[in-house]
């Protein structure tokens, strides 16, 4: 479920001077944008989001694009104009434009049905036959906002390559387009039930899964080139049949030491979020339940920092002493030290690489230059307007779908927001 601290967010606003504001609020939940309209310069979204959560944007028709409210977070005026709609249509890559390992299936958007909605952009799904223990459940990832277009073709064209068949690595599972023209929009990967380590606390830590933990983050930094970024309790879960701990989520991974390609088309490799230094946290997260060290910035986080005698949490449960895990981890971390200074990505010897993102269509737009005279410009099209898209009889991809409230009593929805009927 989302939750009500993560359910809306803002990525733009029109604040003129002396007013009236207006904030561009998403709804995670309903996959949607709604304008909030305030009196006065209103230069932070924080009041737009807060009008909107009391208001509770579910209660609001799909037909409303923006809301006028008062001081008070009354609404004033509801505006159902479609010159009012602040919703863009993403540009998503065909997928034959696409380069693939062998063997990558696909999937429409309109054969999954949600089960599940794990947060921003993650759902619960599942393939049909949808019901009964034939269903096949997978994480779905995708992104409706242009803005997390990069992110999501970087994570998806490394996880995509990495072996489906490693232990402790949550597989991907299929490319998933749409259902209009066949455009990548996503990806889905193993569902592995029983909830993350931060979730689920009751497990019995196991030495054994330390050492899985410390042998696959060695293969992704040494072997594949590859830095996971954000090793966490929230990014492991367990296959209780084959008892193994598995690493899943590489929205923050990148390739270490890669060349900058420019242009927002690479991604961040960053030492102060080295994975060493994330699974040595994890582990003193885990044991002792203390995060006070881990809410600190990545350049503050220093592993001598952390007590030199880790004291176990009494509700955590482990299988061997706390000090067989801390050594482990210091003979790893003193191994570890200074591998990576000065490799270069061409000396991995099982690097992973992937092509750039295809660019989107090119758009002509007239600008002034330093003198004052117009000049044409040529802008990549990442994102259009829905109603600009709509008004040349283009094709709309919808996101929307029914508040999660909403979805109780066997109501049935599929990943494109479309209801199962009968």
């Amino acid at each position: 479920m989302i939750s009500d601290e993560s359910k809306y967010y803002c990525l733009s606003g029109d604040c003129p001077l002396g007013g009236p504001s207006t904030w561009h609020v998403i709804d995670w939940d309903q996959r949607r944008v709604i304008s909030v309209t305030m009196d006065g310069e209103q230069d932070s979204e924080d009041l737009a989001i807060q009008n909107l959560s009391r208001i509770d944007s579910s209660k609001l028709p799909r037909d409303i694009y923006r809301i006028y409210v008062s001081d008070t977070g009354e609404i004033i005026s509801r505006y159902s104009d479609p010159k009012n709609d602040a919703t863009c249509c993403v540009h998503y890559p065909f997928l034959g434009d696409m380069t693939v390992p062998e063997g990558t299936l696909t999937i429409q958007r309109d054969k999954l049905e949600e089960l599940e909605r794990l947060g921003p952009d993650v759902d619960l799904v599942a393939y049909p036959p949808c019901q009964g223990p034939s269903a096949k459940k997978v994480v779905f990832k995708y992104y409706w906002l242009w803005q997390y277009g990069q992110g999501s073709w970087k994570e998806m064209s490394l996880w995509m390559r990495l072996p489906r068949n490693h232990p402790n690595i949550v597989p991907f599972d299929r490319i998933v387009v749409d259902e209009l023209e066949g455009r990548v929009v996503g990806f889905t990967t193993t569902y592995v039930p029983g909830g993350n380590l931060e979730e689920n606390t009751s497990r019995v830590f196991k030495l054994e899964w330390l050492r899985q933990l410390i042998n696959v983050v060695d293969e992704l930094n040494l072997q594949y080139g590859i830095a996971h970024q954000d090793i966490a309790p929230r990014n492991l879960v367990v296959d209780e049949s084959t008892d193994s701990i598995m690493l899943f989520d590489f929205n923050y991974a990148a390739r270490i030491n890669y060349p900058p390609l420019g242009n927002g088309k690479g991604e961040h490799y960053d030492e102060e979020r080295n994975d060493v230094k994330g699974l040595i946290f994890t582990t003193y997260e885990i044991i002792t339940q203390d995060q006070s060290f881990r809410n600190k910035p990545h350049i503050e986080q220093n592993t001598n920092h952390l007590p030199q005698e880790w004291r176990k949490h009494p509700k955590v449960e482990l299988d061997c002493p706390v000090a067989s895990y801390q050594s482990i981890l210091q003979e790893w971390e003193k191994r570890r030290t200074g591998d990576l200074a000065g490799a270069k990505f061409d000396d991995f010897p099982k690097r992973i690489d992937w092509p750039t993102r295809p660019d989107p269509p090119q758009k002509i737009v007239v600008l002034k230059n330093s003198e004052g005279k117009p000049v044409n410009v040529r802008l990549e099209q990442w994102d259009e307007k829905r109603q600009d898209v709509l008004a040349r009889g283009g094709k709309v991809l919808n996101w929307e779908r029914l508040p999660q409230k909403d979805l109780n009593g066997g109501v049935r929805v599929l990943s494109n927001g479309e209801l199962i009927r009968g």
